[in-house]
């Protein structure tokens, strides 16, 4: 197995009699036997593929404040707690099991802070996978289910949750050593509904955030586009090159691993004098990697659009020849409606 562990500790967070969450810990580093190397591996390909992260680097209070105009109030700063912890941890000046007890502690310190109310097992492990040293705080949900024993008898068990990883963070320490002016070594989730647990991991963390994976592939879609419109290319060139960028970029996304624009260059047709790696130059600002955002990369492929109580998805190719938009009537015409979709207009006419 290409997944080595070097330290990993469970600890529990509960809601307490004040209703506020409390953390109970564990003394000793769990035996990374089958069963945990088993659940670390279905943990690191889970986090990999899972879309919607967050990217940032522990932030630098001094070069904040370098950074403000003349007469503005300086933000409050992060707390430098999580790294100066790290940098315990990884200088042998802090063995692994007070690191971890007391980030749980600032765990539930920000908990607090931020009104969340989460409890489950809480994860530290740090591992290493091909080569890469990372260290990852996940917070699994426990699950009730029942089983039937060999006697054909029915029974509770409880079990971990580890589909869903709403609440994890990963340091990709060997980016942060090697790389210390990377913006992107710290990973976390940020949820869906505002900046709430985003807002929470970079305040745990110590950190700001970096590159904005949405904002990237937005950039390789505008960048897509522009270098059709370079090349002059007709409607069904244009599709079937999007076409290509929409299957590479969707067979990494599910392999977990990110897009690289070299790579997606040299699997691209292009002419001898401007492939699209050269075409890209630093114009677009893309990273030379970043991961794929599925719901972004969607607009290589397909029209998509919503509001005032209507959505409308079609394919691209559809345009002018089974979907007609005349821009001075601000009207679309549709010829061959789906079947289902026209079983019910003519139940309802």
């Amino acid at each position: 197995m290409s997944l080595d562990i070097d330290k990993i500790i469970l600890h529990s967070l509960r809601p307490g009699s004040d209703g506020q969450p409390h953390a109970d810990t564990r003394s000793q580093t769990l035996v990374p036997d089958e069963a945990v190397q088993g659940l670390m591996a279905e943990l690191h390909r889970i986090y990999n593929g899972k879309g919607g992260k967050g990217f940032g680097f522990f932030a630098d209070p001094e070069a904040a404040v370098a950074e403000l105009a003349d007469g503005e109030e300086a933000p409050k700063q992060p707390s430098p707690a999580f790294r100066i912890a790290l940098e315990q941890l990884l200088g042998e000046q802090m063995e692994f099991v007070p690191f971890s007890v007391s980030m749980t502690q600032l765990l539930v310190q920000h908990l607090v802070e931020h009104a969340l109310d989460e409890q489950g097992v809480l994860l530290f492990a740090k591992y290493n996978y091909v080569g890469v040293d990372y260290l990852m705080m996940a917070l699994l949900e426990g699950k009730e289910s029942v089983t039937v024993s060999e006697a054909l008898e029915l029974s509770h068990i409880q079990y971990l949750d580890i589909g869903k990883l709403n609440l994890v963070a990963r340091i990709d320490l060997t980016e942060w050593q090697t790389q210390p002016d990377s913006r992107r070594y710290i990973t976390f989730s940020k949820g869906r509904v505002g900046r709430k647990l985003g807002d929470f991991f970079l305040d745990v963390l110590g950190a700001r955030e970096g590159m904005d994976a949405k904002l990237q592939n937005k950039g390789l879609l505008q960048a897509v586009e522009d270098y059709c419109d370079s090349q002059q290319l007709e409607p069904a060139e244009r599709n079937d090159y999007k076409k290509q960028v929409f299957k590479y970029c969707t067979e990494q996304a599910s392999a977990g691993e990110e897009i690289e624009i070299r790579e997606l260059s040299a699997e691209l047709p292009g002419d001898n004098d401007l492939d699209f790696y050269s075409f890209i130059g630093k114009e677009y600002e893309l990273e030379d990697r970043f991961p794929a955002d599925r719901s972004t990369l969607r607009g290589l492929t397909k029209f998509v659009g919503s509001g005032g109580g209507l959505t409308l998805s079609f394919e691209q190719k559809l345009l002018n020849s089974r979907i007609f938009y005349d821009p001075q009537t601000d009207t679309l015409t549709i010829r061959g409606v789906p079947p289902n979709l026209k079983d019910q207009l003519t139940r309802s006419s």
